[in-house]
């Protein structure tokens, strides 16, 4: 014979559920789960209402025209008229700043400051070159190749500097 098993002994036992703070927070999560629901759909009905007003809106502009007031169109003339103005005059300062530069410039020969040092070492060491040389030799002062030589290198000198002095004074006069 079969024994019947009596729950009720058992069901005592059990322990109702009691208040735990797992159970308060998943109640608090549902809580929480319900608040968002429902903020949720307030959110989409917010959004479905604001793209009807885009589209409404969108229609709208396709059937405004733009018209500009005759008087806001001469003021907009009149303000770029007056920044091209001013463009022009700084423009203008410029170019007469630069041809005034040009012009004193046309009067000099421009070499960099390194070439000038460098042509003044040049011209010492040959200079003491030839005075060494000539002191070396001092007994071939008397010589008339040596004096010629010397007549020459002077005369060339100098035939450079006036080329130098007057072919700019021509050309000059020749514009």
């Amino acid at each position: 014979m079969k024994k019947k098993f009596d729950f009720s002994a058992e069901m005592n036992d059990t322990e109702s559920i009691k208040s735990t703070p797992k159970n308060e927070y998943l109640e608090e999560e549902k809580q929480l789960l319900d608040v968002n629901a429902k903020e949720l759909a307030n959110l989409n009905d917010n959004v479905h209402e604001m793209s009807i007003n885009l589209v409404n809106l969108l229609k709208f502009l396709r059937e405004y025209k733009l018209t500009i007031a005759q008087s806001t169109q001469e003021q907009a003339e009149k303000f770029g008229q007056s920044v091209l103005d001013k463009f022009l005059c700084q423009i203008q300062d410029k170019w007469d700043e630069t041809e005034r530069k040009i012009h004193l410039a046309d009067n000099y020969v421009l070499i960099p400051h390194w070439v000038f040092y460098i042509l003044i070492i040049i011209l010492v060491a040959l200079s003491s070159f030839f005075a060494s040389i000539i002191v070396a030799n001092a007994e071939i002062l008397h010589s008339a190749v040596i004096w010629k030589a010397v007549v020459c290198c002077t005369f060339m000198a100098v035939l450079g500097i006036i080329c130098t002095v007057v072919i700019p004074k021509l050309l000059d006069k020749l514009k």
